[in-house]
């Protein structure tokens, strides 16, 4: 949300608003004491009165007196000056923390948010509804597949990928070791020494295990289904499998005795078949009938292996495997979007928490600007007052050292006090208390704002929530398929 208009807001309120400080000792300190050295204020006087100058009747200021006015003067204009730059820098830290601009931008910031949040949903509910139908015909599917099977109270038996991997290592360890017994036991009568036993015993071995593995897949486990053709089948299948694995081990049992008596010669297969066929019992060696016995075990695990591997119920497991995996996908897609929704919220509201609490900090600088400029005020006060202080001392000590030295009357305006004019500080009414408490107001209005978004945002986000579990109430009393009468709505959800 790097480039959201709320994202933006608060990089506005976080960022730094001025850059100065106020001196205290910021006009300085007037000294009419030196003042009155550099312009020899008591010399002078002294002198002039001597020549009783300036004359009794004179109403102009003279030389001196308009020197002492002009430094008085250079001064206040200096201390005004420096007051005037101050409050500047007041009034552009107060200018910069842009509360009306603010203001109109939180209120931008919630419909955004719910905007956001509303599109996230109706996407959602677009996925999800999709999914939603393939999951109610799968549903159907499965019900069916139950209901004509009666499997209605027991769900299918499944493996977990471990299981299976177990069960098919299993058939091939048997397949391997079945190669190796038997190929110990052939290779003492074959021409080509244990290679060749080892190729003739895995022949035994495959057909062994392979046709146990088919029998048992197409044929023996239709025995689980409803009807009596289904079960005749199966019988069917497990007398034919048990009289496969016979013959295929009792060939094995007796290719190894005629193997180890050397009596394979040209045509010799035929008379071996013939005493297979006239004697299969026949076995005089007590290594063919270890060999008979182990091929009946590895074909009797293989049985057992095989129908335990899945639901004995053909196809039972591949229907339950197939709404498992649609159920998931809909589980998950609904997780996914109730976690994008949870996302947004989280931030919505880690943001606005922030941009209250920067609200608060810019009260605070506020009430601090306030002060530094009440304070600069202030300050600024007391330096006219030095000044008419220090006005006073620089003309008594001229006046005084004229009048001492004097044979005439002293001008009128000797005994009267200067007057320093006060310079007003031309923008230090741009905002006053009043204006100030109208920016805090606008503040409580604004952190008033923010908490209704809030509001507006978590409600938005659980309506959400709600369309979205709404979607996943599937009606029992309808069929599927079909579209329910009426729909029950979710609970709200309670944050």
């Amino acid at each position: 949300m790097s480039n959201s208009a709320l994202s933006k807001l608060m990089d506005a309120f976080k960022t730094p608003q001025h850059d100065y400080k106020v001196n205290t000792e910021i006009f300085g300190q007037f000294d009419p004491d030196k003042v009155a050295k550099e312009l020899k204020l008591e010399k002078v006087g002294a002198e002039k009165g001597k020549l009783n100058q300036p004359a009794s009747k004179s109403q102009i200021p003279d030389e001196i007196e308009t020197q002492i006015q002009e430094r008085i003067e250079a001064a206040k204009a200096t201390a005004n000056e420096s007051a005037e730059n101050q409050i500047y820098t007041y009034n552009e830290r107060i200018s910069n923390l842009d509360f009306e601009g603010h203001f109109s931008e939180l209120r931008q910031a919630g419909p955004e948010a719910v905007s956001r949040i509303q599109g996230l949903v109706q996407t959602g509910l677009n996925e999800m509804n999709t999914r939603r139908r393939k999951l109610l015909d799968v549903e159907k599917e499965y019900k069916y597949f139950r209901e004509t099977n009666g499997l209605e109270n027991r769900t299918a038996k499944m493996t977990t990928s471990t299981g299976t991997f177990i069960r098919i290592l299993l058939i091939l360890i048997m397949v391997v070791s079945e190669t190796y017994f038997n190929g110990t036991y052939l290779a003492k009568g074959s021409t080509q020494g244990l290679i060749g036993g080892v190729f003739e015993a895995a022949t035994f071995a495959i057909l062994n295990i392979g046709f146990s593995i088919i029998l048992t897949v197409y044929v023996i486990k239709q025995f689980a289904r409803r009807g009596m053709a289904w079960k005749l089948l199966g019988l069917i299948g497990i007398v034919g499998w048990l009289a496969t694995v016979i013959v295929i081990n009792l060939m094995l049992a007796h290719f190894r005795e005629a193997s180890s008596l050397s009596i394979f010669e040209e045509g010799v297969g035929a008379d071996l078949i013939n005493q297979i066929l006239s004697n299969p019992l026949g076995l005089t060696q007590l290594e063919s009938w270890m060999l008979f016995g182990v091929g009946m075990l590895v074909a009797t695990v293989t049985l057992v292996d095989v129908i335990t591997f899945s639901d004995i119920y053909p196809g039972y497991t591949k229907v339950q495997k197939k709404w498992d995996e649609f159920t998931d996908d809909y589980k998950d897609e609904y997780d996914a979007l109730k976690e994008e929704l949870d996302d947004i919220k989280e931030e919505y509201a880690n943001v606005l928490k922030e941009i209250g609490n920067s609200l608060s900090a810019r009260l605070q600088h506020l009430d601090h600007i306030m002060s530094g400029r009440t304070r600069l005020q202030v300050l600024y006060d007391g330096h006219h007052e030095l000044l008419q202080r220090a006005a006073n001392a620089l003309f008594s000590y001229y006046y005084e050292a004229n009048r001492a030295a004097r044979t005439d009357a002293a001008p009128e305006r000797f005994n009267k006090r200067y007057i320093v004019a006060k310079m007003v500080l031309s923008s230090g009414k741009t905002i006053q208390p009043r204006e100030a408490q109208k920016i805090k107001d606008r503040i409580a209005e604004g952190k008033t704002i923010l908490d209704e978004q809030l509001k507006t945002v978590l409600d938005e986000y659980a309506k959400g929530i709600n369309q979205y579990r709404n979607l996943d109430i599937l009606n029992e009393e309808y069929e599927y398929g079909e579209e329910p009468k009426v729909k029950k709505e979710a609970e709200p959800i309670q944050e």
